[in-house]
């Protein structure tokens, strides 16, 4: 019978044999007990969160470092090492932001979840929350200068969709107020209305919001009140600012009159309106209201295409699509040598070129290198419908999961 010994992971070698004291949910290997292969794999363990990790020491094969080289070796050697180094130093800085877009996503949802439930009790402390939230998120796309991105977050287990999507639209929705040249208020403003635009759902019954078959035209009917209800509670408390509480009411209005609840046309809905109006359906259609599968991003962006400058704002769908890039994050692709890739981070500086997950089979996502397509001769060839993808690339990519959007900042 093997034998473990407590390791201080940053003790840890390749070619250590761990056995992980945790079962499969809490870490992202294929298998809680194996040889480490690489530095890759030392630094997720070593973020794992733990001090010290039980290594069986009979299975290990820790290879010892070799004698520096002479210095007629290292001139054979150095340009090869030179760039193993920078593309382990840019794949390790990619990572890294996307962890860091997952940490920043994540410590906003709860909160958020917070500030929501207490609402009724205690209203001051919950409006309070949703604007401290919104704070953040602008003083972080303050600090930065030129075009700003999108990281994919698919880490989310278990989260009410209400509040995954109410986060979306408002980071979605602030990075455009940006792009359309807002000034820092009204980008809060953006991102406090994209937060609270759906706030009066909480009235609604979730046998109406998450039902999963269709719904009669009565539950619709109720459905669409959620307008009002939010608009009454924020104007009750008098919460954040008149265009705020009119976005809530306004959001589900159309350019050509379709909308609900007053039929407004054009100019008589207000610009934050139009704004919240385009991302939300951009998100909402990304994930369907009744849970049955997800569209794919490419699918609803050319859908809002359409509708531009008929129902929706034509500036505000255009500065979306550039944000979110002409392939967004969450979109499955093929490269020009037949690799399929997930789409990880949008560079608006080359739309065309986005940062890529390759899939590899019987491997998981933190053990494959990113694509910078930008620094890639191969180039985007195609389109991957979900349904088309088996079992294993579906769960590899992580499809079923709720796609959220957080900046990609270049200091991260």
């Amino acid at each position: 019978m093997s034998q473990t010994t407590p390791v201080s992971v940053d003790q840890l070698k390749v070619g250590h044999y761990v056995v992980l004291p945790f079962g499969w949910r809490n870490h992202p290997f294929l298998f809680s007990s194996f040889r480490i292969k690489d530095e890759e794999q030392l630094q997720i363990l070593r973020d794992l969160g733990v001090r010290a990790i039980p290594v069986d020491l009979t299975k290990s094969v820790v290879i010892e470092e070799e004698p520096a080289p002479t210095e007629a070796e290292e001139l054979l050697v150095e340009p090869e090492i030179t760039i193993a180094n920078q593309h382990k130093a840019k794949q390790q800085a990619a990572r890294r932001s996307i962890r860091q877009a997952e940490r920043s996503y994540t410590n906003a949802l709860s909160p958020l979840r917070e500030s929501l439930t207490r609402l009724n009790l205690k209203p001051d402390e919950g409006l309070a929350t949703v604007a401290e939230l919104v704070r953040n998120a602008a003083v972080s796309l303050a600090e930065q200068e030129g075009s700003v991105g999108f990281h994919l977050v698919r880490s989310i287990r278990n989260s009410d969709p209400l509040l995954l999507h109410s986060l979306n639209v408002a980071f979605i929705a602030m990075l455009i107020a940006r792009e359309a040249g807002w000034d820092p208020l009204a980008i809060k403003d953006a991102g406090l209305a994209g937060l609270v635009h759906d706030i009066g759902e909480l009235r609604i019954p979730t046998q109406v919001t998450r039902k999963r078959t269709e719904l009669t035209k009565a539950e619709v009917n109720f459905l669409k009140l959620h307008v009002q209800y939010g608009f009454e509670q924020l104007t009750q408390l008098k919460a954040y600012t008149p265009e705020v509480r009119q976005a809530t009411l306004q959001h589900h209005e159309c350019l050509d009159g379709s909308g609900y609840p007053s039929g407004l046309k054009d100019g008589e809905i207000a610009p934050l309106s139009r704004l919240i109006a385009v991302v939300d359906y951009y998100e909402e259609q990304l994930h369907p209201r009744n849970g049955l599968g997800t569209a794919h991003p490419n699918q609803v962006i050319a859908s809002l295409y359409k509708k531009a400058n008929k129902q929706f704002d034509s500036q505000f769908t255009q500065l979306l699509i550039k944000v979110l890039g002409v392939y967004p994050p969450g979109s499955v692709v093929t490269l020009s040598d037949g690799t399929l890739a997930l789409v990880m981070s949008s560079e608006p500086s080359a739309p065309l070129k986005p940062m890529v997950l390759p899939y590899e089979k019987g491997r998981v996502q933190e053990g494959v290198d990113l694509i910078a397509l930008q620094n890639d001769e191969r180039t985007i060839s195609g389109i991957v419908a979900h349904e088309e993808l088996t079992p294993q690339q579906q769960e590899f990519f992580g499809i079923t999961r709720h796609a959220c959007y957080y900046f990609s900042l270049p200091h991260e």
